[in-house]
C-alpha cells in the first residue's frame, strides 16, 4: 500500500501550507498591532515599560524627519504596509487551511 494515493495533490497541499507559512511570517515584520501587543505583554511581564525595536525604529523614522511633509508620508508609508501585512496575514492563514485541507484529502481520498 501507498503512503497516498494522490501525491500531487498532497504535495500541492504541502506546497501551498508551505507558501501560506511564509506569506504569514513575512506579514508579521509590518504588523504594528501585532509590535503593540508584543510590546504590552512584555511590558506586564517584566513589570516596566518595554518598547520592541521595530515600534522604536518606526517612531524615529517619522519623528525625524525634516519636513511635516514627510512626516506625513513616511506615516502613511507605514500604515500601508500594516494594511498590507493584515490583507497578507489572512491570505497565508487561508493558504495555510486550504494547504492542510488538500493534504487530508489526497491521504483520505480512495
Amino acid at each position: 500500500m501507498a503512503f497516498t494515493t494522490h501525491p500531487v495533490l498532497f504535495f500541492s497541499g504541502l506546497v501551498l501550507a508551505l507558501i501560506g507559512f511564509l506569506l504569514w511570517r513575512v506579514a508579521g515584520r509590518w504588523d504594528l498591532k501585532g509590535h503593540a501587543l508584543d510590546s504590552a505583554i512584555k511590558s506586564a511581564w517584566n513589570r516596566r515599560v518595554v518598547i520592541s525595536d521595530e515600534l522604536q525604529e518606526q517612531y524615529r523614522d517619522v519623528r525625524y524627519a525634516p519636513t511635516h511633509m514627510t512626516r506625513a508620508g513616511r506615516a502613511a508609508g507605514h500604515a500601508a504596509r500594516h494594511f498590507a501585512s493584515q490583507v497578507l496575514s489572512i491570505a497565508g492563514m487561508i493558504a495555510m487551511a486550504l494547504g492542510a485541507v488538500l493534504a487530508v484529502v489526497a491521504v483520505v481520498w480512495p
